[in-house]
């Protein structure tokens, strides 16, 4: 595994990406690293892979799943075909 070092921070960014690491139950390098991982990682990971092939149905499926077992019940849709929908008064 690769090494990396970056220099001459603004102090400010120093202290918000700590804050931001702590916050999130990191070291300031976990923190680092995660998002670089986030940032520049393969596209070709097999978790992306798999949401890309998943249909709409699979994949709110899969958020219900995420969210421990939210339930949601689409109600049939009606269509009066009897209604002016553009009517003048």
């Amino acid at each position: 595994m690769g090494h990396m070092m970056i220099r001459d921070i603004d102090e400010t960014t120093k202290r918000n990406a700590k804050l931001a690491a702590a916050a999130n139950g990191r070291s300031l390098q976990g923190e680092l690293k995660a998002l670089v991982d986030k940032t520049y990682a393969r596209p070709d990971n097999e978790r992306a892979a798999r949401i890309r092939a998943m249909s709409s149905e699979e994949f709110v499926d899969h958020l219900i799943k995420v969210a421990n077992g939210a339930t949601l019940e689409i109600p049939d849709r009606l269509i009066d075909n009897d209604r002016d929908i553009f009517s003048a008064d």
